[in-house]
This record gives C-alpha cells, sequence and structure tokens, in this order.
C-alpha cells in the first residue's frame, strides 16, 4: 500500500509539473531566447520576405502577371477620365501601352531596390520584440511598413524617375495627355512618378505579408534564426 501511495504521487507531481509548464502566452519563448536572438529572427524574417518579394515581383512579367495579375500597375484613379477619353476617341492602345510598360519599369528595378530595404531594415528599431513574435501572421511587416514606408517611399523615387524614362513611359504620358486637352477641358492632376513608386512599394510589402505568413506557419520557409516562430 505504501508503495502504491509513492507511486500515485508521483504520477501527481509529474501532471502538476507538465501542466505548470505547458506555455499558453509565448512566455517559453520570452524565456527561452534573447533579445539579440529575437531581433535576428525577426529581421532575418524581414530579408525573407523582402527578397521574396523582389522576386517574385521585379522579374520579367512580374508585376504585371504575377498571380493573375494581382499586382499589375494599372493606372485605376485615371479609368474614368484620361483612358475613357483617349478610348472613345479610337487612342485605347496608349492606355495599354502605358500599363505595359510602366509594369516593364517595375520589374527592372531589382538591383536599385534590393539595397533600399536592406538599409530600412537593417536601421529599423524594434521596441517590444515578444509583441512582434507572438503577434499576428502579419505582424512583422506591419511593423515593418509603419516605421519604414516613408523611407522606402522616398528612396524609391530616384530609380522609378530615371525608367520612366528609360521604358518610354514619360513619352507615351506626354502623348496621351496632348491627345487629352485636344477633347476635354476638365483638368487632370496626376503625378506619374508618385503613383507609380507607391504601387510598387504597397505590391512588395503585401507580397512581404504573404512570405512573413509562410514563415510563421510552414517550417520550410524558416532558417535556423527563425526557428523560435515555430515554437
Amino acid at each position: 500500500m505504501k508503495k502504491l501511495n509513492i507511486i500515485l504521487g508521483m504520477i501527481l507531481f509529474a501532471a502538476v509539473a507538465f501542466f505548470s509548464c505547458k506555455d499558453e502566452s509565448g512566455e517559453f519563448v520570452e524565456q527561452l531566447y534573447t533579445n539579440s536572438q529575437k531581433e535576428k529572427a525577426i529581421k532575418d524574417c524581414l530579408r525573407a520576405s523582402a527578397d521574396s518579394a523582389l522576386n517574385h515581383l521585379c522579374v520579367a512579367d512580374g508585376f504585371y502577371n504575377y498571380n493573375n495579375a494581382a499586382y499589375r500597375i494599372d493606372y485605376s484613379p485615371l479609368q474614368n477620365s484620361l483612358f475613357d477619353t483617349l478610348v472613345r476617341h479610337g487612342y485605347g492602345n496608349l492606355a495599354d501601352s502605358l500599363i505595359l510598360h510602366t509594369n516593364r519599369l517595375a520589374e527592372n528595378c531589382k538591383a536599385q531596390l534590393a539595397p533600399l530595404f536592406t538599409s530600412a531594415i537593417d536601421t529599423l528599431e524594434i521596441f517590444d520584440y515578444d509583441a512582434l513574435i507572438q503577434g499576428d501572421v502579419t505582424a512583422i511587416t506591419k511593423y515593418f511598413e509603419t516605421y519604414k514606408y516613408q523611407f522606402l517611399r522616398s528612396a524609391f523615387q530616384t530609380p522609378v524617375s530615371i525608367r520612366l524614362n528609360l521604358f518610354g513611359v514619360t513619352q507615351i504620358w506626354n502623348e496621351m495627355i496632348h491627345l487629352y486637352a485636344q477633347y476635354t477641358s476638365a483638368p487632370l492632376n496626376f503625378d506619374v512618378q508618385n503613383y507609380v513608386a507607391e504601387k510598387m512599394l504597397d505590391g512588395l510589402l503585401q507580397e512581404m505579408r504573404v512570405e512573413e505568413e509562410l514563415i510563421r506557419t510552414d517550417s520550410t520557409h524558416r532558417s535556423e534564426s527563425m526557428e523560435l516562430f515555430g515554437d
């Protein structure tokens, strides 16, 4: 009987120990990893997400047709003004050409954009590692966007400005505006360079969110430093 009581006591102790050690709040991650390891995991997650976004979109037919044209730069704000006017007068080919050349521009910026993302990630200040690690599936990218969107938007201006001319976008745009003025006096206030830079950045950030979710949910997308996302 005494032996049985000892065995039961050991079982009870083991059960209490198990349930008391079971992590329900993320405290296990907090205790197991140092802040330095957490920061590396977060920034490596961002680096992997940025690389994935650039590799998907800044390649041939990336912005224009990747994921069923989900990221295509289509000048939607102009559909009911400039585009409709030109289509009605037989110049719809110019609208199509503007869209195509703009997306080709965006697809040929990888070498210039990659260092901008590297700089933004390297200089990102993180104030609460655990909140990002234990946040929702896109918490890290959303945090990055909050603090680095304006930096990247401004930094995108130079490569976009250069390529507007290289890829013929400026020439097509000027021809469209000239024709538009012949058929209507309605004002058109539109900044092509800012629009293209913002659409490129928004598309890349959205694709980063997709990759972050995969990193959190699929172990094959994690490097060794990101293993804590699986805890």
